[in-house]
C-alpha cells in the first residue's frame, strides 16, 4: 500500500518547494532594497552636512564668490536637496551619474571598469578566509592537545596582530621581491587572461584575507571543541565512524553557522581593507578611485562609490543569509513562520 502524504502538507511541499524558503527569500529581498535606498539617503545626507558648500570644496575655501555660484548652477545645487537626490538615485540606476570635474571621466562607466578587480578580491578574501578557517580550525580542535594544534593558536593571534596592509608588504617583499615567484602589483583582466588574473590576486588576496581568517579559526576551533561533545557524536562512532570521521561527517554543518554569522559581521571591515590592499597592489580597483576622487575634492566621485561600496556589503550579506537557510532548514523554517496572536 502505497504511503500517503501527511496530512496538512500542501502540493508545493510535496513536490519539494517549500513556500516558507520563497517567503524568506522575498523578505530578505524587500529588506535589501530598504537598505539600499537608506544608505543612499544616508551617503548623500552625510556628504553634504559634513563636507559643507560642495562647489567650495571642489574649487578651494579661496576661490571667488563668482565662481562659486556657477559652479553651483553648473552642478544644479541650488535646486532643493530631493530633487538633487532623485537626480541623482536615478542616474545612478539609470547609468548617468554625470563626469568627473577635474579628471573629466563619465562616472558611472569608470565604476563599471573598476568593480571586476574588487569584486574578485572582496569576494575571493571572503571564499578564502572561510574555507581555510573551517580546515584550520577543525584541525586545531582536532589536534588541540599537541604541537599542531598550538601552531595553528599562535598563527591565529599573529594573525589577528597583523594589519592587512603591513601583511600585503611583507608578502610582496617574500614572493615577489626575494623569491620572485608572483607579481608585486598590477592586475590583469579576468576576461583577458583567467589564470594570469587570478595570479596577479594572489598575494591581495592573501593579505586581505590573513585578519580574517585568524578570527574565523578561533570560532571554528571554539566552535568545534563544543560539537565534540555532543550526543550526535557518540551516535555516529556508535555506529561504527571514527571520532574523527564522525566530527568531519556531523560537526562541519553545525559549525559552519557560526562562521557565516562571523564572516557577515565582517564585512563593513573586509571592503574597508579592500581599499587599503588596492592601493598597496595598484590595483585598478573602486578603492583606489575613491583615494583619487578624495584627493580631487570629486564629492559626486566619492558619493557614487560610497553607494556602490554600500550595495557590495548589502548584497554579500543577502548571500550570507540566505546561506543560513542552506546550511540548516530549520532556521528558513522559523523565519518563515508567521508569527501566532
Amino acid at each position: 500500500m502505497a504511503d500517503r502524504p501527511a496530512r496538512g502538507t500542501s502540493k508545493d511541499e510535496r513536490q519539494g518547494m517549500n513556500p516558507r524558503v520563497l517567503l524568506v527569500i522575498g523578505r530578505e529581498t524587500l529588506t535589501l532594497v530598504v537598505s539600499a535606498m537608506v544608505g543612499s539617503l544616508v551617503v548623500f545626507a552625510l556628504l553634504r552636512l559634513l563636507g559643507g558648500d560642495v562647489a567650495l570644496m571642489i574649487l578651494g575655501q579661496e576661490a571667488p564668490p563668482e565662481a562659486a555660484a556657477a559652479m553651483r548652477e553648473e552642478l544644479g545645487l541650488n535646486r532643493p536637496w530631493f530633487v538633487q537626490y532623485l537626480d541623482w538615485i536615478g542616474g545612478f540606476f539609470t547609468g548617468d551619474v554625470g563626469r568627473s570635474y577635474s579628471g573629466g571621466y563619465d562616472i558611472f562607466e569608470q565604476i563599471v571598469a573598476r568593480l571586476g578587480p574588487t569584486t574578485l578580491l572582496a569576494f575571493g578574501s571572503l571564499a578564502v578566509s572561510i574555507l581555510l578557517a573551517l580546515a584550520i580550525g577543525t584541525y586545531s580542535a582536532l589536534n588541540s592537545r599537541n604541537a599542531g594544534g598550538t601552531a595553528v593558536d599562535l598563527f591565529a593571534q599573529l594573525g589577528i596582530a597583523v594589519p592587512a596592509f603591513w601583511a600585503g608588504l611583507l608578502l610582496v617583499y617574500l614572493f615577489a621581491v626575494v623569491l620572485g615567484w608572483l607579481p608585486a602589483g598590477g592586475y590583469v583582466p579576468f576576461l583577458e587572461d583567467p589564470l594570469g588574473s587570478l595570479v596577479s590576486l594572489v598575494l591581495p588576496v592573501a593579505a586581505l584575507s590573513l585578519g580574517s581568517t585568524a578570527v574565523k579559526t578561533r570560532f571554528v576551533r571554539s566552535a568545534m571543541l563544543d560539537v565534540m561533545n555532543e550526543d550526535y557524536i557518540r551516535t555516529a562512532m556508535a555506529k561504527g565512524r571514527t571520532f574523527n570521521a564522525a566530527v568531519l561527517r556531523h560537526g562541519l554543518r553545525n559549525v559552519a553557522i557560526p562562521v557565516l554569522t562571523v564572516s557577515t559581521l565582517q564585512l563593513g571591515n573586509l571592503m574597508a581593507g579592500a581599499v587599503v590592499i588596492e592601493n598597496v597592489f595598484v590595483l585598478p580597483g573602486l578603492g583606489r578611485l575613491l583615494l583619487v576622487a578624495v584627493q580631487g575634492r570629486e564629492v559626486l566621485v566619492v558619493q557614487s562609490l560610497a553607494l556602490v561600496i554600500l550595495m557590495i556589503v548589502l548584497v554579500m550579506n543577502f548571500v550570507m543569509d540566505l546561506s543560513y537557510g542552506l546550511l540548516d532548514p530549520r532556521i528558513a523554517d522559523r523565519r518563515g513562520r508567521p508569527a501566532h496572536g
